[in-house]
């Protein structure tokens, strides 16, 4: 199970939806209680006693139904109450790791229906999530708060470093004197603030209500940082980055990226192959020179369209800077006024970064 589908569970139960205001109610009175979120043929089978109800769903009615001992079972929009009190027997051949009775109960319904079970223990007073192979035990607002903020905390860092890699970058890449070592370190960089990103979406979620003001952080934070890693990976990907196949390649380097490790992460050598250079360390000294996309992105004269057809012709930025005002001018669509644009918007912005360092 990906990251995606543990997100779309936990917005089933976050804090501010019907189904989590139920939990509570079962929590503050000191009760247990399954609760299985749909129905199907495995659950069919599993079902014995009880007694079927097919009323609307209300917390109110999920608390007085857990004061029974048996299972309650919702429908997967968690609209309706189907059954209560009602003994499930799953197959004892889908192995449980749980001590508890419900919890035993619980993995193995979900391991067979694959759908989501929740068991929530009296004694404990934990809530944990099931579904299929998957185990996630719910925290409570406190613990989720606090590890949101130190997440955004390491963002803010991560941005910061980010940002001051990304200016050193653009100094380097206007005096054409990039290396491989240093466009691995920002690809780094970026990926660093993905994967925080990723875990603030996670907590975000889990705190549905009460996680707005982290997610206005978190948005504020992150302006900008999509859009100037896909011009990045145009400029250094060693092959064609142009249209739908170029779409294609940086979504694969995106995902390569994603399946390193933490300790991968760390291995530039490694970045290097995925953007399409060798996979040696000393590949790392290599001089690059990058398409233009991400610098040419930020003279506000110039369209997409502009861009595209400069980088088409003079193939990288170090060219386009040296080419002439008048050679510039034959471009089809790129006026006079277009040309002075660039001229002083790579001036101002290489001023404008070496004062902020």
């Amino acid at each position: 199970m990906d990251n995606n589908d543990l997100l779309s569970i936990l917005s089933q139960v976050t804090p501010g939806t019907r189904l989590r205001e139920g939990i509570y109610n079962i929590l503050d009175a000191g009760m247990g209680a399954l609760i299985v979120v749909g129905m199907g043929e495995e659950v069919s089978k599993m079902i014995d006693g009880g007694f079927q109800i097919n009323c609307s769903y209300t917390p109110e009615k999920i608390y007085e139904l857990g004061k029974m001992d048996g299972a309650i079972i919702v429908d997967n929009k968690i609209e309706n109450i189907l059954y209560a009190n009602v003994h499930l027997q799953p197959g004892m051949e889908y192995t449980t790791n749980e001590s508890g009775t419900r919890h035993r109960t619980a993995q193995r319904v979900a391991k067979q229906s694959d759908l989501l079970v929740i068991a929530i223990s009296e004694r404990k007073k934990v809530v944990t999530l099931y579904k299929g192979e998957m185990r996630y035990r719910l925290k409570n607002m406190y613990e989720v708060m606090t590890e949101a903020s130190q997440a955004l905390k390491t963002l803010e860092r991560y941005r910061y470093v980010l940002d001051k890699s990304l200016g050193n970058l653009t100094i380097l890449e206007l005096d054409d004197l990039v290396t491989l070592y240093e466009v691995t370190s920002v690809l780094q960089r970026f990926e660093m603030v993905r994967r925080i990103m990723r875990e603030l979406e996670n907590y975000v979620i889990e705190l549905g209500t009460e996680g707005r003001l982290i997610n206005l952080q978190v948005e504020d934070l992150i302006q900008g940082v999509k859009e100037e890693k896909h011009n990045f990976i145009r400029d250094y990907y060693n092959g064609d980055s142009n249209g739908e196949k170029g779409e294609l390649e940086i979504s694969i380097i995106n995902d390569e990226l994603e399946k390193l490790s933490d300790s991968e992460l760390l291995e530039l050598e490694k970045l290097s192959y995925i953007l399409g250079y060798g996979k040696t360390y000393s590949v790392l000294d290599k001089r690059v020179s990058p398409k233009g996309y991400r610098v040419l992105d930020k003279i506000t004269k110039l369209n997409k369209k502009d861009i595209e057809k400069l980088i088409s012709i003079y193939k990288d930025l170090s060219t386009i800077q040296v080419t002439s005002m008048e050679d510039l001018i034959e471009v089809k669509g790129i006026s006079k006024f277009k040309v002075k644009a660039i001229q002083t918007g790579l001036k101002r912005l290489k001023l404008t970064v070496e004062l902020e360092k």
